[in-house]
């Protein structure tokens, strides 16, 4: 039980740094700067404590470089537009505290696990982002839990409601399909990499939640649910046949649940009207393009109706420096999608230096995980494909795995292996120390 408790209150912090939100009573202090807070004082007293000087990783380097030049260029073209929105000229103090927030997170895994490997911290992200998911529905049906969360957490429930939006605690709109889409990469990871078959089930449980759920409350995670079977499929056809044999024994279990899954939904939307709503909203895209042979959803129409492009040299090159509306009308020239956001912002020369700092990022993984290259240049065309829609970043993913140890990796090996007695281990991924 102890135990059991333990990964419960690892997985709420984890949502607190995963999907930050305001407290009504602490109204400008978000959970992520609470953690960051944290995180600081437990690098400064493992310095203290490990005697270790500061010698940065020249990966590291890099990212800071890159992520102070992307803030040096948005400054530079709120300056020379005489503006003042700094959304994106504080980026480097943003990237710190995100950093300072997942080594909270990380020490907090290294505290309960002995280990905080990949393997721990997609699992961790699954969980959360399924619970959220399940959240989002509960909120959505008990008006007496959706009182109490919007008396106590503090989110735009107003516009919330208004467009009948699904959200949790921290996690609504695009942002959380964005961070859905995370964890489901994330899950393609794990199932690729030799878990056990108790947890290979759990694993297809949390994809099938996300899947389903994460897409009611904001279709964005349907970027995820592509990306990851990609890369399940790549890893696949990188094994033997022999391999792919064991495979689809392994697999056979997974198909036949998830053709039971399809009964239960295709009878819950012929049923419930309520579900049939979620349903038609989660997959709208998919429907329409079973019906009319065109993949396309409300979201993506509105979008293709705000594609606006600079019309001259200097906006182009330096942006206007207006990430928002100055007279609160919404978006700058009301558009929202990411790409030409961030170019109306800082020009090519600042969503340039955006993409690089996200390359160095990304180069600086694969060069530690050699033999999961292929899992980050994914993650890095998630991060692009997803500027489509809005701006925001998955930096606060990276930040996670940049902060691991290469060596965490092996240790936390025989807590999923195939190899190992399922019974062993908790259904919460239980400390086994």
């Amino acid at each position: 039980m102890i135990n059991l408790l333990k990964a419960i209150f690892v997985g709420i912090v984890f949502s607190m740094y995963y999907f930050p939100f305001e407290l009504v009573a602490l109204p400008g202090l978000n959970t992520k700067m609470v953690l960051a807070v944290f995180g600081a004082v437990c690098f400064v007293w493992n310095r203290i404590k490990n005697g270790r000087k500061l010698i940065m990783d020249s990966g590291f380097v890099w990212i800071y470089c890159w992520a102070l030049l992307f803030s040096l260029v948005s400054f530079a073209s709120v300056a020379y537009n005489t503006t003042d929105d700094y959304a994106y000229a504080t980026y480097i103090v943003s990237m710190i505290v995100w950093l300072s927030g997942a080594y909270a997170i990380v020490s907090l895994i290294r505290a309960v696990h002995g280990s905080a490997g990949m393997r721990l911290i997609f699992h961790y992200m699954a969980w959360v982002c399924a619970v959220q998911s399940v959240l989002g529905i509960m909120i959505d049906n008990i008006p007496s839990l959706q009182m109490f969360v919007d008396s106590v957490v503090s989110q735009n429930v107003e516009y919330l409601h208004k467009t009948h939006r699904l959200y949790g605690i921290g996690a609504y709109f695009d942002t959380a399909g964005i961070r859905f889409s995370c964890a489901l990469l994330g899950l393609g990871w794990l199932l690729t990499h030799g878990v056990s078959s108790m947890w290979r089930k759990w694993y297809w449980l949390l994809f099938a939640v996300i899947v389903i759920l994460g897409s009611v409350m904001s279709r964005t995670t349907v970027v995820g649910l592509g990306l990851s079977l990609v890369y399940m499929l790549i890893q696949r056809f990188r094994d033997s046949d022999t391999a792919l044999v064991d495979d689809m024994k392994k697999v056979m279990p997974v198909v036949v649940s998830l053709a039971v899954l399809a009964i239960v939904v295709y009878s819950a939307y012929s049923a419930m009207p309520g579900f049939r709503r979620y349903f038609e909203y989660g997959f709208e895209g998919f429907i329409n393009f079973f019906e009319t042979g065109d993949w396309s959803t409300s979201s993506t129409d509105r979008l293709q109706s705000m594609v606006v492009f600079p019309d001259n040299a200097k906006t182009w090159l330096i942006g206007d420096g207006w990430f928002d509306d100055p007279l609160g009308r919404g978006f700058y020239m009301f558009t929202d999608v990411g790409y030409l956001r961030l170019i109306f912002y800082c020009g090519l020369m600042g969503l340039s230096m955006f993409i690089i700092f996200f390359m160095t990022c990304t180069w600086t993984l694969m060069k530690r995980y050699r033999s999961d290259r292929m899992f980050f240049v994914l993650m890095f065309i998630l991060v692009l494909a997803v500027w489509v829609k809005i701006s925001t970043d998955i930096f606060l993913v990276y930040a996670l795995l940049l902060l691991l140890d290469v060596e965490d990796n092996v240790v936390t090996e025989s807590i999923f292996d195939e190899i190992g007695d399922d019974t062993e281990s908790d259904t919460l991924l239980l400390a086994e120390r």
